[in-house]
């Protein structure tokens, strides 16, 4: 069996381009979404009503880490959800790769009962839309999962596809896609938080100074708001945002070889369960040699030391540099 390289889990440009790329989009999507959000609010409600939806969404996003805070000091806190976040964004997309196994389990299962398959028809009908625009989407996203599906996905009478009722190009698509969902979660939700908090600094300066001076009070506010947000956010975030955006990167990587050699090698497409077991084996190896690379371990325990760094400055050091920052541009407007 082909053994398989370290280097190949090695990130280069492209994985990093794709993370950041990812990133920018979920904060612009996340950001407009909230900018619009508090603009109707503000239109159908009272500018009170407006600063109650403005902090409650974004002390919703730091709800988990100030309920930890509770027991722990804030820095540990911190610290302890940013590495649990790139541990799971860089080391787990090799993990949730075993649920194939599960998946040719279930398969077989399917084909020795057919009261169980009956069941499971019944309820992939129930979301047959959902899977059809999922491929769709998928589709128009990564290159790859079209030419997977223009593949020879074809069943043989006697199948195990036939006797199980199940979707050989379903099958496929799943093994194909899994990789990629902890990167892409990780990465959309960071840029989710951060697009949010965005928003509520500029609106909510916006808001204020608007109170304050009127229409002329409006654009000093939002810029006054742009530069306390990367006076809260620099310290900290110059460090911490590339470690997410790295984590991601490894973690897609992963995805690119594993997924990338269920399409090369058109594996998967047999029409027995042992030409199917024989393939997972092959993308198992993948999977295996991943989490045993040296230079995943060595990643992941330089990304957890700079997120201690990136914790320290955001619990000791940030506050006073944003509270000095504010201190000057208020003196500058007064």
């Amino acid at each position: 069996m082909e053994k398989i390289n370290e280097n190949n889990f090695h990130i280069g440009k492209q994985e990093i381009r794709w993370s950041v790329k990812l990133f920018i989009i979920a904060v612009l999507i996340s950001c407009l979404l909230s900018m619009l959000f508090y603009f109707l609010s503000l239109v159908s409600s009272s500018s009170e009503s407006v600063d109650m939806a403005i902090t409650s969404t974004t002390s919703m996003a730091m709800q988990k880490v100030d309920s930890v805070a509770e027991h722990l000091n804030l820095m540990w806190s911190i610290f302890l959800f940013n590495s649990l976040a790139v541990v799971t964004t860089s080391i787990v997309p090799g993990l949730l790769s075993y649920i194939q196994n599960v998946s040719i389990a279930e398969l077989k299962l399917r084909a020795r009962n057919q009261k169980y398959t009956t069941f499971s028809v019944k309820l992939e009908k129930v979301f047959q839309f959902l899977i059809s625009l999922i491929k769709d989407i998928l589709q128009k996203l990564d290159p790859g999962v079209s030419r997977l599906r223009v593949q020879d996905n074809s069943e043989k009478e006697g199948s195990i596809w036939k006797c199980a009722n199940y979707n050989k190009e379903n099958f496929r698509l799943l093994a194909y896609v899994i990789p990629y969902l902890i990167p892409i979660i990780t990465l959309t939700m960071n840029g989710m938080l951060l697009g949010i908090t965005v928003s509520f600094f500029v609106f909510n300066g916006a808001i204020s100074f608007y109170d304050f001076a009127g229409l002329q009070g409006i654009v000093p506010g939002i810029l006054f708001s742009i530069a306390y947000f990367l006076a809260f956010i620099l310290p900290h975030g110059i460090i911490e945002l590339p470690v997410i955006i790295i984590a991601a990167a490894i973690g897609y990587r992963f995805a690119r070889v594993y997924s990338g050699k269920i399409l090369e090698d058109n594996l998967l497409l047999g029409d027995e369960v042992e030409k199917l077991e024989r393939d997972l084996m092959i993308i198992n190896d993948i999977a295996a040699a991943y989490i045993r690379s040296r230079y995943l371990w060595t990643m992941v325990s330089i990304m957890i030391v700079f997120l201690w760094a990136a914790a320290h400055i955001e619990a000791n050091i940030t506050p006073t540099i944003a509270q000095e920052v504010a201190n000057f541009l208020v003196s500058l407007l007064i």
